[in-house]
């Protein structure tokens, strides 16, 4: 019974050119999911979902030095998650909108965050949600776009775009090319009483794969009961981008001006931040 119930972790792996069909994301957007989700966006032991009070509030003022000086500035946040840097983007002469996919995330920001007109929150696929009136900023931060895939991308920028006020300013945080393949070629396993994936005791198999021609990676995160030796994978693929290659796909899809920010805190070598505005 339990070879019939594990033979899954030796099931083959995806080919090239399915990489991104089917379930190629963790269940951001499961209630249950996202609630476990929220306690690592909050956790201060860690940067792993999102980054720590003091770094947010570092990155945030980073951002607000370069904000156009205008009398009101609409900021537009994607992948918002629980809200965290809404407090330091919002304020006198601003209006902060921020959307993420995760149900849990978007309500403890309506709960911690929203004021109405001021400070907003809007849960939806930023793939296909509306964004809004014209903002004059808009951010794309800690590797967003790596974990879509390259028509996805293409889908948000141009809705982006189409999102910002001439003359707009776009930051958006990538994951190195480096970090993606790091991820394609790590395995590691834990056992916990409970954890992301599971509020039951279990234990987690990570998995990781590189498929070099294509430059992604998939981490198939293989979870274990071990009550009743169940099996449960969660399949999460990311994609390598070259500096150059951002360069030209933001160039193509309309905006100026692109510039890798040297100065930017990121608190980690592996995420850099690239600037652009769109033609006026």
């Amino acid at each position: 019974m339990i070879y019939n119930d594990l033979s899954g972790l030796l099931a083959p792996a995806p080919e090239p050119q399915d990489l991104w069909a089917g379930n190629n994301k963790i269940p951001w957007n499961d209630p249950d999911f996202s609630s476990r989700m929220l306690e690592h966006h909050l956790s201060q032991d860690h940067d792993l979902a999102s980054r720590r009070t003091e770094l947010i509030q570092e990155q945030s003022a980073w951002i607000c030095e370069r904000l156009p000086a205008l009398p009101e500035v609409r900021i537009l946040d994607l992948g918002c998650g629980p809200g965290l840097y809404a407090p330091h983007l919002s304020g006198p002469g601003r209006k902060y909108l921020g959307l993420d996919f995760g149900p849990a995330s978007i309500a403890h920001a309506r709960k911690h965050f929203q004021d109405p007109g001021k400070t907003e929150f809007e849960l939806g696929d930023m793939r296909s949600a509306p964004l809004g009136v014209p903002h004059h900023v808009a951010l794309l931060l800690y590797g967003e776009l790596n974990v879509f895939s390259p028509e996805d991308c293409r889908t948000i920028l141009a809705s982006v775009h189409a999102a910002l006020e001439p003359g707009g300013m776009l930051f958006v945080e990538m994951q190195t090319q480096e970090a993606v393949e790091k991820l394609g070629q790590e395995n590691s396993w834990y056992a916990t009483p409970s954890g992301l994936f599971s509020q039951e005791p279990h234990v987690c198999l990570t998995q990781g794969l590189w498929y070099p021609e294509q430059r992604v990676a998939l981490q198939r995160f293989h979870v274990v009961d071990p009550r009743t030796a169940s099996l449960q994978t969660y399949d999460h693929v990311t994609q390598a981008w070259g500096a150059g290659e951002v360069e030209a796909l933001l160039d193509y899809m309309g905006f100026c001006e692109v510039t890798w920010a040297g100065d930017w805190p990121s608190g980690n070598k592996g995420l850099k931040l690239i600037t652009a505005r769109k033609q006026s």
